[in-house]
């Protein structure tokens, strides 16, 4: 097969029933437009019957298809680290498996691309079809990681991503991967593409609510400096609340002859213990992380590949 211009990434998990019409969409795509492609489906630990299915895509379009199938489930982002990895591409497309995003709307990305000569593509829409609970949420972490780190303006899983990139960031190892936060670390121009996005049209996200929240500490523990800054301020509130205590009850000594009395001193000792024990449990997470690191265990074991 010839030099790709581009390589589509997609990341796999129990969307068994999506692959085949995906990949044709993708496909057509290209052909469309007169330009080789190549597509890697990394198949992130699926219980059911999606490795079966990319086999069989794979046989269907042999030399534009590649299977990579990964020991046991790895998580989205480092599937996609691993796709980047194995990708010939002059640029690299990353979507999701569930049809959500069209495969049409690549055209924007790379017109998009093309006009501003960006180095990272995002395709946003209005609004996504989730929940509103998800979408608030996504909003607020949105948020907090461009106050207190380096992630672009806005984030999406359809995106379009230059070689030189590719090639600052696909060896990156870090255990508790945030391809898009990376991304901006070395990005120097970013740009939007609107397009569209649908509802799922089967099976369920493996983005659960508690999953969300788990993942989002993770992240937050591991690129932002945001939860020591919290230690700070809760020490100084906890100060300035101990210390108006104080205050009112040698007000309350001085002027009636008041005790300070036995529950006034349990409220402060389980305050203060309880502050000190969430501190510390900040400060572990951190120094546990360091520990991960060290250990230098690899981020994703691929199992078998198809080409």
């Amino acid at each position: 097969m010839e030099q790709p211009l581009y390589s589509v990434i997609i990341p796999v998990y129990n969307s068994e029933g999506t692959l085949a019409e995906l990949c044709e969409r993708v496909i057509a795509f290209f052909a469309r437009r007169g330009e080789p492609v190549e597509i890697l489906m990394v198949n992130d630990g699926s219980a059911d019957g999606s490795w079966a299915m990319i086999g069989e895509i794979c046989h269907r379009y042999p030399g534009q298809v590649t299977g990579i199938d990964l020991a046991r489930n790895f998580g989205q982002h480092k599937a996609l680290l691993c796709g980047l990895k194995n990708s010939r591409g002059q640029y690299a497309i990353t979507m999701d498996d569930d049809l959500q995003y069209h495969p049409e709307d690549i055209q924007g990305l790379i017109e998009c691309q093309q006009a501003a000569q960006a180095d990272v593509v995002y395709g946003v829409s209005q609004r996504k079809k989730h929940n509103l609970i998800r979408n608030w949420g996504s909003l607020l972490v949105a948020w907090i990681f461009r106050k207190y780190a380096h992630m672009p303006r806005k984030g999406s899983s359809f995106k379009l991503i230059s070689r030189h990139i590719i090639d600052q960031v696909k060896d990156y190892n870090h255990p508790y991967v945030f391809l898009d936060e990376v991304l901006g670390w070395y990005s120097r121009k970013t740009s939007y593409a609107v397009v569209r996005h649908e509802d799922r049209r089967t099976g369920v996200s493996g983005y659960n609510s508690l999953r969300l929240i788990r993942y989002t500490i993770q992240i937050l523990f591991s690129y932002t400096t945001l939860p020591l800054q919290m230690i700070t301020w809760l020490g100084l509130l906890s100060f300035f609340v101990c210390l108006g205590i104080i205050i009112y009850f040698i007000y309350m000594k001085y002027t009636y002859g008041a005790e300070l009395g036995f529950t006034a001193l349990i409220v402060s000792i389980f305050m203060s213990t309880g502050l000190i024990l969430f501190c510390i449990g900040i400060i572990g997470e951190y120094l546990s992380r360091l520990f991960i690191i060290q250990t230098d265990k690899p981020i994703f074991i691929v199992k078998e590949t198809i080409r």
